[in-house]
């Protein structure tokens, strides 16, 4: 190599035209290596913050987000690269005082990018975040403040949280756990599932399952109701003593333990309220209603239930002041059926099956006050069974 070498020389040194020529052709050559993109490179930077600072990302390739809270007064981040564009991926770092950006986009504009960012970051357990992604699933943990994040296409987890949260996916789950937390979590297609959680937290989806496991208001300024909306989903609370505000378009409704209120509807699916210490307003287009209510006989306790479908029963508190409006919708095709209103208390029954036979529809009514009539209990269904019973009988 080395004798090959020595003879190139002699000879670009003996005619000047080829080593002219070659040092166009090498020079050249730098050139084109020189242009190309440096391949991405993993890295880990730290910056030196106090309490209370905020962190901000805006990721325009998507990728894992991993953030955890610690005790240093730094924010250590670790950025891991992957996808066949990974190279062509652009991440800086900037701080200002107290608040680190972190962005990333890709270099060059391309119709089919693929590349992750992915990104483990520690933060001072309290300190704000905002996070923006493209894609990707977000983990948030031990962190206190004032927290929140869209994703495009992603999970959302987020685990023993203090302060307030606003978050929202476009195509993934959202589960919050061991949180004392205020706030609102929204997907466009997945589940929310919020669970050991206190404080004030809104959940919402448009197409999947909202629960409420072991949730109950304390941290804001005023406890407020449950609110909990979905297109396409079954709703689970597990308690609501402060009142529940109830709506899915298809799916099931299920309450464990309420008070002052619920207000529960759906487009399709059954209704059961395991206990209500208060009033109750259900309505479903089509499934069963059974409701148990508890407590004394104080304060506003009227019922409000409707069934386009099904079997509706309720269980009240013996004593309880109770106006009854009942009526069951028979239509012609189910006449033969037994339908009946079932009642532990002296309801007066009228029904016109016989005598409107020609009609599309005949009606089954139930009338009626017991100890002074003070709260009504208004009661449809269609097709179905009305049953009604006083707690601390057979």
């Amino acid at each position: 190599m080395q004798q090959h070498t020595v003879l190139l020389l002699k000879a670009l040194s003996a005619n000047p035209m080829k080593r002219s020529f070659y040092v166009f052709i090498l020079s050249m050559i730098v050139v084109a290596f020189a242009a190309q993109p440096l391949l991405a490179q993993d890295l880990a930077k730290t910056f030196d913050v106090r309490t209370g600072g905020k962190l901000k990302l805006d990721l325009e390739t998507g990728g894992e987000i991993v953030i955890k809270g610690w005790s240093r007064n730094q924010v250590e981040v670790r950025v891991d690269y992957d996808g066949g564009n990974a190279e062509e991926v652009s991440v800086d770092f900037d701080q200002k005082g107290n608040t680190i950006e972190i962005t990333s986009e890709y270099v060059r504009d391309r119709r089919r990018n693929q590349a992750d960012v992915n990104l483990e970051i520690y933060i001072p357990n309290t300190f704000d975040l905002d996070v923006s992604t493209m894609g990707g699933n977000v983990k948030v943990s031990d962190v206190k403040g004032t927290l929140e994040g869209t994703s495009m296409g992603g999970e959302i987890e987020l685990d023993k949280l203090e302060g307030s949260v606003n978050f929202t996916t476009m195509g993934g789950d959202i589960s919050l756990t061991a949180s004392k937390v205020d706030g609102t979590l929204h997907t466009m297609g997945g589940d929310v599932d919020i669970k050991d959680v206190v404080g004030n937290v809104k959940g919402t989806t448009m197409g999947g399952d909202v629960t409420y496991n072991n949730v109950s208001n304390g941290i804001g300024n005023a406890a407020t109701e449950v609110v909990v909306s979905t297109m396409g989903g079954d709703v689970v609370v597990d308690e609501a003593m402060n009142g529940a505000d109830l709506h899915t378009m298809g799916g099931d409704i299920s309450v464990n333990r309420a008070a002052k209120h619920v207000k529960a509807t759906t487009m399709g699916g059954e209704i059961t309220i395991k206990a209500i210490d208060g009033w109750v307003e259900a309505n479903t287009m089509g499934g069963d209603i059974e409701i148990h209510m508890v407590g004394g006989r104080d304060g506003d306790r009227h019922v409000d239930l409707e069934s386009m479908g099904g079997d509706i029963e309720i269980t009240v508190p013996k004593g309880l002041s109770i106006d009854f409006d009942i009526e069951i919708r028979v239509t012609r095709d189910a006449r033969d059926k037994d339908y009946a209103i079932q009642s532990d208390f002296d309801v007066q029954v009228k029904d016109d099956r016989d005598t409107n036979s020609r009609n599309r529809h005949s009606t089954i009514r139930g009338t009626g006050k017991v100890n002074g009539g003070k709260n009504k209990m208004k009661i449809r269904t269609t097709n179905g069974n009305v049953i009604i019973k006083e707690s601390g009988t057979n």
